[in-house]
């Protein structure tokens, strides 16, 4: 069990990408992710996800990090309640958003809560000297996602 994310790149959006076997059938959910509008046949998602796959130089995706299996997203957790101590939320979206469990998916967070997860990510950072190696890892990729997010306009998908 783990916990990725990644940022998908705008090509697509941008008419940047291959053309889509069915154009006309080409939507996107509220996440931004690319879908299939009627009642797809089987056959017709294995077309669009492969579609999907090579649909630009990026494979749709500008960034994508493994954050983590269960036991790390709880040890962060873990780290950043002792970080805020009793002072409060300090990390609300980081606590409750991302590491709330170590194995969501399916989840995301806009580009607009990306800005706030920043804020929150760089408090972190600049405690750098406490943190371990593992720990400057996840959050380092955190602040490159959240920077994806909001350059590109997209969400950070879990």
């Amino acid at each position: 069990m783990a916990l990725d994310a990644f940022v998908r790149c705008t090509c697509i959006r941008d008419g940047k990408a291959k053309p889509h076997p069915f154009p006309d059938r080409l939507t996107f959910d509220e996440s931004g992710d690319p879908m299939l509008t009627g009642d797809p046949t089987e056959d017709e998602w294995e077309a669009h996800d492969h579609w999907l796959a090579q649909s630009c130089e990026h494979e749709g995706f500008i960034l994508s990090f493994f954050l983590g299996n269960i036991t790390k997203v709880g040890n962060l957790r873990s780290f950043l309640r002792a970080l805020q101590g009793s002072l409060g939320p300090r990390f609300p979206i980081l606590l409750e958003k991302v590491l709330y469990d170590g194995t969501h998916t399916g989840d995301w967070l806009s580009s607009k809560a990306s800005a706030a997860l920043l804020k929150e990510v760089d408090t972190v950072l600049h405690s750098s000297d406490i943190l371990a190696e593992s720990e400057k890892e996840f959050f380092t990729n955190m602040k490159l996602l959240c920077e994806a997010s909001i350059q590109t306009g997209n969400p950070i998908m879990f």
